[in-house]
């Protein structure tokens, strides 16, 4: 009997080339199965609201050595329905483990952007929680360095899985 050989690489509907681990299975998420914005639309969803990290985010010098506020806000797409009729938390994604793990992974790494924190932590989120459909991620600095009076500025961004 032949064995079937894998390719080692494959190009997502996106057009992005992922390569395969030693399984055979993408090496990537983004070349996994992917959600529709309709199945998103139907979701349940799990949110956080205003969670303040104090990390080291910045372009500048300075915002990198002191350290500054951020708010992050994440809605996290998913289904609650067997967490609703079991009443169990293993049926459904712990908001609580979400909050810990935003805040360390914004506390261990350092980012210039606010974009790019937005786009590794909702990779971060996607790659870390099965259950998860897809995740739209607010995150703010109420204390941007911009010379003028203001309450907030930030990215907001929406990832499906």
């Amino acid at each position: 009997m032949s064995e079937k050989k894998l390719t080692e690489s494959i190009e997502d509907d996106r057009g992005v080339l992922a390569r395969r681990d030693g399984s055979g299975l993408p090496a990537r998420r983004g070349a996994l199965a992917h959600v529709s914005a309709e199945q998103i639309a139907l979701a349940d969803k799990i949110f956080i609201d205003g969670l303040e990290v104090f990390a080291n985010h910045g372009v500048y010098e300075e915002e990198n050595k002191l350290g500054q506020k951020f708010v992050v806000s994440a809605t996290l797409y998913c289904d609650t329905r067997r967490a609703g009729q079991t009443d169990d938390l293993d049926a459904s994604i712990d908001y609580g483990a979400v909050c810990h793990d935003i805040d360390g992974f914004l506390r261990d790494h350092t980012f210039k952007l606010v974009e790019r924190m937005a786009e590794s932590l909702a990779e971060r989120l996607l790659d870390g929680y099965a259950q998860l459909l897809g995740v739209r991620l607010r995150i703010e600095k109420p204390w941007a360095p911009v010379g003028l009076p203001l309450r907030s500025v930030g990215v907001e961004i929406e990832r499906l899985r």
